[in-house]
């Protein structure tokens, strides 16, 4: 993404900016850019016209990330003991949930039995470990929502209104373009990247530099029939912190990346 989005509270960034960016389907922006572009032009111009329109609906947002989850966080965000162990790196869920052997979009279907994440027992610990634990469960879950429109995991991992919000937004979208317009995206995969060794502690959050990459694939389907994902709109790469709170006995996760 080439804007700058103001910096802001929770997941809102990335459910408004770069969701509308990954939802080639089923919103009004679509149906605009068909009128002007064919094959996999319409579906990347469309996520690209949904994407301008974030910054200005969220400029009023002033207060950062780690200033918002202070106003609310427990008293069990104190300093977490530094484990010495290094977490930089792919945030990778150890289990998923199997449904039937995967298979990826085809003419017929979009991805099918796509595995679900599982919450994993460190992520309930109040410790580095469970808030990367949150991290792998949270980069498993986008994954989710990116083949199959269903945001339920999400809640999870991430309780701030807004976000969930935009999230649903995204999800009622997709969810048309493949029951209505049988647009869908073969196997498009998301990856979650930590940048340091340990979080920090600021403000009663901590925080932590990440890097989300999507790559949505270099094929689509649209009404059975195969378009090729321009290059130039296939990687989405987005960067800044994650800010996690330890609140009822587990990891609460607020993204700020752009």
């Amino acid at each position: 993404m080439s804007e700058n989005l103001t910096r802001r509270a929770a997941l809102g960034v990335l459910g408004v900016s770069s969701m509308a960016l990954l939802a080639a389907c089923g919103s009004k922006a679509t149906s605009e850019a068909s009128a002007s572009a064919s094959g996999s032009e319409s579906a990347s111009a469309a996520a690209s016209e949904s994407a301008t329109a974030s910054p200005s609906a969220s400029a009023s947002a002033s207060a950062s990330p780690s200033a918002s989850a202070s106003a609310s966080a427990t008293a069990t965000n104190s300093p977490l003991p530094n484990d010495n162990k290094d977490y930089s790196g792919v945030a990778k869920l150890e289990k998923m949930e199997d449904h039937g052997e995967y298979q990826p979009g085809n003419a017929e279907h979009p991805p099918q039995n796509v595995p679900s994440p599982i919450v994993p027992e460190a992520m309930h610990q109040n410790s580095v470990a469970g808030f990367a634990a949150a991290l792998a469960y949270f980069g498993a879950a986008f994954e989710y929502l990116l083949r199959t429109g269903d945001m339920h995991y999400m809640n999870e991992v991430s309780t701030d209104q807004e976000t969930l919000a935009a999230m649903k937004k995204y999800a009622d979208s997709t969810k048309a373009g493949i029951d209505e317009k049988k647009t869908w995206y073969v196997n498009p995969t998301a990856t979650l990247t930590i940048g340091t060794k340990q979080p920090v502690l600021a403000q009663g959050a901590y925080n932590w530099t990440v890097t989300l990459n999507v790559d949505l694939g270099e094929k689509l389907f649209k009404d059975g029939k195969e378009q090729t994902v321009a290059a130039d709109k296939r990687h989405v790469k987005m960067f800044g912190e994650a800010v996690g709170r330890y609140l009822n006995n587990k990891w609460d996760l607020h993204m700020d990346i752009n």
